[in-house]
């Protein structure tokens, strides 16, 4: 069926075709992994009054999370706040019985804040970004 198509870019607000889309792969991969679970997992911190000050966005993914962002406000970084996200993040992701955790970050971030918490580096896009390299971690639970 060369050409017999027609390719058109998807409005952010039309998630019906996102989700669409998302069936067409699951569907495919449903032969080799059987039918993966895929959500939202996001855990959000806030200080004693309320006020957020960190948070942790990622996907459940073929029976891993993926931490897709990790942030903590400048005031409560090398608090610990961090690592108790990710031991959260850990602690879901063992409870569902997943695989692991996988997730990227720059190395003017922190590549080793989660090589301390135990992920292996398995990967890096050199000069991704305006001369910085981009690192893939993961850690098997």
């Amino acid at each position: 069926m060369t050409g017999a198509w027609s390719i058109t870019a998807v409005a952010d607000q039309d998630t019906d075709t996102a989700a669409a889309i998302l069936e067409l792969l699951r569907d495919y991969n449903k032969q080799f992994i059987g039918r993966a679970p895929f959500g939202p997992f996001q855990l959000a911190a806030r200080d004693p009054a309320g006020c957020l000050i960190g948070g942790l966005l990622g996907e459940w993914r073929s029976y891993w999370l993926h931490v897709d962002i990790l942030v903590i406000a400048e005031p409560y970084r090398r608090t610990g706040l961090g690592s108790a996200l990710m031991a959260e993040a850990e602690r879901a992701t063992r409870e569902k019985k997943y695989r692991g955790i996988f997730l990227d970050t720059f190395e003017f971030q922190a590549p080793r804040f989660y090589e301390k918490l135990g992920y292996t580096r398995f990967g890096c896009i050199q000069n991704y970004s305006d001369g910085h390299d981009r690192h893939f971690y993961e850690k098997r639970l």
